[in-house]
């Protein structure tokens, strides 16, 4: 994957090409309502069929476009090309960036039918420093634990409840040959440490938020101001180098690993942990089978404090849609009680792409008929930390995990120098940004 820096020059060009090119011409009445979704081919499935309820329910046909590696550069180019889809599915932390482009309009959620049933805490999520909103939640979700529950059991250690317990059985699962294959080809904790779109960043967060950490801090005069130089963030660096330094118990090349490549570790039996979110529970399930894994709420903190990274996704109207009515008709089935249950259960060979609903009515556990999903949605309402509200979070998380990878590659840096140097910068961003 690309990381966001690259990209910062070519975001800038679609704000000032749509600003020039005046309003979005009206589309022929039989053209379809395009969607894009920042999903993989196995979430298109699920798509799909969101596609054919809502085109049976209203007529309106959807055309949809999907990718995952390389999403941002060719929404880019749609908008330099003046061609931008009507509505955009992509994480929460787009939101930022999408407004800078120019891309997102500004939603009034008191016009979203359905909108006064979605979860407070997804709108607060989708609510810019501004105050103002410009996406409307359609799927929240958290981290949690996966398991080799066999390897687990074989070696007689228990669900990891603190960080000692969790680096102790990565250990085991590295030096303990839990597979029983007589080769030492196993690994604990498997990671996605690469600085590309922020993963690393992302996958460390949950950690920090137990430490007692943030990322930034608003002060009394309402400034945020970086956090990366606290000793909660010493702390979680100082543990994950570890893991990586001296147990050596993280899947090999961890600090290039993107998603997909920890998912394969963790599928194939190369690694026996995986921090992520529920999302992979159907994936998992498959290979290496449920039978062999578990799903389990993260350790706890250093003090004892539980909290798990929450996220989501938003649907974005687009500012030069061609079918903003169309559009919003479209949104507005995303989060009804129809469009949700059908997003949270995958069609045949899919993955859902809604994780946990974000209608407070609705039961993961009971849609899905697994109590695994009603341990997630329990996780998400009593320990879930969303990220920072800023106006370009994608760019400070990208610093971020640029300074997190730096230090996780490099066994012999000065931890704490080097997060107050990466605080340094943090802090000179949000004043660009908050300059703007």
């Amino acid at each position: 994957m690309r990381p966001l820096t690259a990209l910062t020059a070519l975001l800038a060009v679609p704000l000032l090409l749509l600003t020039l090119a005046g309003p979005a011409q009206s589309a022929p009445a039989d053209e379809p309502l395009r969607v894009w979704t920042r999903s993989s081919k196995d979430g298109r499935k699920t798509y799909d069929a969101i596609a054919a309820a809502f085109t049976k329910q209203t007529g309106i046909r959807v055309e949809y476009f999907n990718a995952m590696t390389d999403f941002e550069p060719r929404l880019a180019r749609a908008a330099v090309g003046g061609r931008m889809p009507d509505v955009i599915v992509n994480e929460i932390g787009a939101a930022g960036q999408l407004v800078n482009m120019g891309v997102a309009a500004e939603i009034d959620r008191t016009r979203i039918a359905g909108g006064d049933r979605l979860l407070d805490s997804a709108w607060r999520a989708a609510t810019l420093p501004d105050g103002k909103t410009y996406g409307v939640p359609v799927s929240v979700q958290t981290h949690v634990l996966f398991i080799r529950r066999d390897w687990r059991e074989k070696l007689g250690l228990p669900v990891p409840r603190t960080w000692d317990e969790l680096a102790a059985l990565s250990r085991a699962f590295t030096e303990r040959d839990p597979d029983g294959n007589g080769r030492r080809d196993t690994f604990g904790l498997a990671v996605a440490g690469t600085a590309a779109r922020g993963y690393a960043a992302a996958s460390l967060s949950s950690f920090l938020f137990q430490a007692g950490g943030e990322f930034q801090r608003r002060g009394a005069d309402g400034r945020a101001r970086g956090a990366l130089d606290e000793p909660a963030a010493i702390a979680t660096l100082t543990f994950f180098r570890r893991l990586v330094c001296e147990d050596r118990s993280v899947q090999p090349n961890a600090i290039n690993a993107a998603t997909q490549d920890t998912n394969k570790a963790f599928s194939s039996g190369q690694a026996g942990l995986y921090l992520s979110g529920p999302y992979h529970i159907a994936l998992f399930d498959k290979e290496p089978g449920r039978a062999r894994y578990e799903v389990v709420p993260l350790p706890a903190g250093p003090t004892g404090q539980r909290a798990s990274m929450a996220g989501g996704e938003l649907a974005y109207i687009t500012t030069r849609g061609r079918h903003p009515d169309e559009a919003r008709r479209f949104v507005e089935f995303l989060i009804s009680p129809q469009g949700q249950t059908l997003g949270m259960q995958a069609a045949d060979g899919g993955l859902p792409v809604v994780r946990l609903p974000v209608d407070h009515d609705l039961d993961a556990g009971a849609v899905h008929g697994d109590a695994r999903w009603a341990m997630v949605a329990d996780e998400y309402r009593q320990h879930g930390h969303p990220m920072p509200q800023a106006r370009n979070w994608s760019r400070l998380q990208q610093l971020a995990a640029d300074g997190f990878n730096a230090i996780l590659a490099h066994c012999s840096q000065d931890i704490p120098g080097e997060l107050r140097a990466l605080n340094q910068r943090f802090n000179a961003e949000l004043a660009r940004q908050e300059a703007q």
